[in-house]
């Protein structure tokens, strides 16, 4: 049975609360592959660049922060005057104000807010807001268009959103996700008074292949075959050396299958999540 978003909500009031009790410093709050973040973090900072966004000194807001893969994230990286993370489970942000990493000019706020609840006040506009993997985890469409409009609601006028998505040319149903198509996808957000200015893929193997179309015994199977085989891999390493080396090559190999195809298709056809900026429309 496919799962609601109160479902999903329930699972991470758990999944937080664990991994919050059982972390003894902050490393131990790692929620993603260390294939993906070697590949990804370089490439979202370039696309940050490219839209120019105002991280450094400006209004960020995290929206699912989670266990705080992102807070760390920008904070290792850039310099925003505030940083704020959200999210719709209450053991994420006492996680994250238990475990909250010491700042250099940075002012941290969190607070327990679900982007679906209709009209959400969170001060200011932001400068540049990242919603990392959560408008897929929202399947319900009032709740989903619910979500943009508050979104668009706390984007400053020059601001930008960075969202994670897979775009597909069909939309599909899994038991954690509703993956909206790209035509979906572009005909929400222009509902809410927002357009898409950039799609950059974030990965290849990485990811669940839900930018391919078709069913899973097709082209789909074999990606998954060679995801399952690096998850394997990395689990299997018997030592820090060799899930380092191993890290570093499967990095490799992802940043060469990507320059490969892009030269070759468009970021918004290849097979893995990409990055989505959107911006208030003009």
């Amino acid at each position: 049975m496919p799962m609601t978003q109160e479902d999903i909500r329930c699972h991470y009031e758990k999944e937080w609360k664990g991994k919050s009790d059982r972390a003894s410093d902050a490393s131990g709050l790692t929620y993603s592959s260390p294939v993906e973040d070697a590949v990804l973090y370089p490439i979202y900072q370039q696309l940050a660049a490219d839209v120019g966004a105002r991280v450094d000194g400006g209004r960020v807001l995290d929206v699912g922060c989670g266990s705080g893969r992102w807070i760390r994230f920008f904070l290792e990286r850039y310099r925003p005057a505030l940083l704020m993370g959200i999210d719709f489970a209450e053991a994420s942000i006492e996680l994250l104000r238990k475990w909250s990493p010491p700042t250099d000019g940075t002012t941290l706020d969190f607070r327990v807010a679900d982007i679906t609840s209709g009209h959400l006040s969170l001060g200011e506009p932001f400068d540049w807001i990242n919603v990392a993997n959560v408008l897929f985890h929202i399947p319900e469409p009032d709740l989903f268009m619910r979500a943009l409009h508050t979104l668009a609601s706390l984007v400053a006028p020059d601001g930008r959103i960075v969202t994670t998505e897979y775009l597909p040319r069909t939309s599909m149903r899994t038991e954690w996700m509703m993956v909206r198509s790209r035509y979906e996808f572009e005909a929400a957000v222009q509902a809410v008074g927002l357009r898409i200015v950039a799609v950059r893929a974030g990965g290849f193997f990485v990811h669940d292949p839900m930018g391919l179309d078709g069913p899973d015994q097709g082209v789909r199977r074999r990606f998954y075959q060679v995801r399952f085989a690096q998850e394997r891999l990395l689990n299997g390493a018997g030592d820090e050396q060799t899930r380092g080396f191993l890290v570093s090559y499967m990095a490799e190999l992802e940043q060469a299958t990507l320059a490969f195809c892009k030269e070759r298709l468009a970021d918004i056809d290849l097979p893995g999540q990409k990055l989505v900026v959107l911006a208030r429309a003009e």
